[in-house]
């Protein structure tokens, strides 16, 4: 699997952050890493947003002759060694720096997330002009180690969900919530915190 890449390009317009998401949700269906999926689409949301913003429109709308004139932004999805690597470049040089937003700010976050749910991420310009903002990926979850960890038993009976009668809960978006903060716990873990 070394040594695979996949790209993406769209115009830069806010339809490209829900497209680059799908890209990168093929991608890793396509190479059997589902696990990443989460992360690795929250990353590319991100990122496209970023250069969405840097270089194109964010009008929710863009006409087809409006569309032909903007530039593009372009994600990559590429394995290296262990590791996933995504990128995304825009034709902005201008390199992204880490804010730290207003608590009601209702952006100035999104750098901070890629920090948080990647090993690295970095900035470059591109030769050819342009920049490329990268995130890295483990292939392969930490393995952690839980000292003197004993399974809890499992109920006799499973109980009726509580709460509105008709309302139930979207039991797939309970499951990937719940593997989503096991691995969170589990980096944290691993890092000591």
């Amino acid at each position: 699997m070394d040594g695979m890449t996949y790209w993406f390009r769209y115009s830069a317009e806010p339809k490209a952050v829900p497209f680059g998401r799908q890209f990168a949700a093929n991608v890793l269906r396509d190479w059997n890493l589902e696990h990443l999926t989460e992360s690795v689409t929250l990353i590319v949301s991100e990122l496209v947003t970023n250069a969405v913003r840097a270089t194109g429109t964010t009008k929710p709308e863009v006409g087809y002759q409006e569309r032909e004139l903007l530039p593009f932004v372009a994600v990559r999805l590429r394995v290296s060694d262990l590791t996933l690597v995504v990128e995304v470049w825009d034709d902005s040089r201008a390199l992204p720096r880490m804010r730290t937003p207003e608590p009601d700010a209702e952006d100035g976050r999104g750098l901070s997330l890629v920090q948080a749910l990647s090993l690295r991420w970095d900035s470059h310009r591109h030769p050819s002009g342009g920049k490329v903002v990268y995130a890295v990926l483990p292939l392969m979850p930490a393995p952690v180690a839980v000292a003197d960890a004993q399974p809890e038993p499992l109920p006799g009976r499973v109980r009726k969900p509580r709460g509105e009668p008709g309302v139930r809960p979207d039991a797939a978006l309970l499951t990937r919530l719940e593997h989503l903060l096991e691995r969170r716990f589990r980096r944290l873990v691993a890092f000591g915190v």
